[in-house]
């Protein structure tokens, strides 16, 4: 097998994409992990720790006191990435992550070819959950230190490597062309998400919409949606991004109909394999277990598919930077 890429992991120190505190890397070369590494940043948005976000990685702001700036992390990243295209898991997030953080900085942004395991595996694999330890156990890699930037940065690269091998991909192009998923990249000024392939037609880029505007082609396109649990949106106004981003919702339980069922009542600490359940993640489970293509996710989950994936830079470089 000959294929080659670096994976990638940013813990983050609260809600900012940008706070990153650490990252993980893995470099793979012919279907094998050749190194690794991992490190604590100071994070460059200024915004301090949350416990929330602590108590996930363990990271403090104690850690980061000396720790090296985002700068000169950058640096290190982008002499370990090479000509590699990136991985990560939820690149939406990682990625995002670290253009938040170079803004924050006042660097310009690198440029990346990159791709999603989390895409991937959702193209690729029927599951209720898609989260990284949901993934590995199915793919049968073994438990893992979630959320410790290292291992979480290798975990992605065995489910890549575990997805290729799957389908007799001996690189990332070949993955992508089986999985159907184009290729995300950073350049210059502005980015493109690594999504789902989609017709040329359905690419067009669409002007801002207006209030109460349906975007047929949004992130929600396809989908309905159910709610349970409490969310710190109204219930109202979740259902109303549906709607506008191209989705329809379901009211009650999950039925044969529902693909995204989102919970209120479990995070990204709370929601892993083997938990029990209340009713109506029980029956979407139950659904899975049928045969039906349902995904379980967090209000976390749900912001970040809502979230753009094309776009241009808001902020500008400061001159010398």
């Amino acid at each position: 097998m000959t294929l080659s890429f670096t994976a990638i992991d940013f813990e983050t120190a609260n809600r900012s994409r940008g706070s990153i505190c650490s990252v993980g890397l893995a470099k793979v070369v012919d279907g094998r992990i050749l190194e690794t590494r991992s490190w604590i940043i100071s994070p460059p948005d200024g915004g301090g720790f949350d416990a929330f976000n602590s108590a996930l990685h363990g990271i403090t702001a104690a850690d980061t006191v000396d720790a090296p700036d985002w700068n000169s992390s950058l640096s290190e990243i982008l002499d370990f990435i090479g000509d590699d295209t990136v991985l990560a898991h939820n690149a939406g997030f990682d990625i995002g992550a670290l253009r938040d953080a170079c803004d924050f900085a006042g660097l310009e942004w690198p440029v990346l070819n990159y791709t999603c395991t989390l895409v991937l595996a959702r193209t690729m694999l029927d599951l209720p959950v898609y989260k990284l330890p949901w993934v590995t156990e199915a793919l049968g890699i073994p438990p893992f230190d979630h959320h410790e930037a290292g291992a979480d940065a290798q975990a992605c690269a065995l489910v890549a490597i575990a997805l290729a091998e799957s389908r007799g991909s001996n690189s990332v192009t070949d993955l992508l062309t089986a999985a159907g998923v184009r290729l995300g990249r950073v350049e210059g000024m502005s980015w493109l998400g690594s999504q789902k392939a989609r017709p040329v037609s359905q690419r067009t880029p669409r002007a801002a919409l207006v209030p109460g505007e349906i975007n047929p082609d949004g992130p929600m396109a396809g989908e309905v949606v159910c709610f349970t649990g409490r969310i710190s949106w109204s219930r109202e106004d979740a259902q109303e991004m549906v709607v506008r981003n191209g989705g329809t919702c379901s009211m009650g339980k999950p039925t044969r109909k529902t693909t995204i069922l989102v919970t209120g009542d479990y995070d990204e600490s709370s929601l892993r394999p083997g938990m029990t359940f209340g009713n109506k993640l029980a029956r979407a489970f139950e659904l899975v277990e049928q045969g039906q293509k349902l995904e379980i996710m967090t209000e976390d989950d749900f912001r970040q598919k809502l979230d753009v994936q094309e776009g241009h830079r808001d902020l500008p470089v400061p001159t010398g930077a």
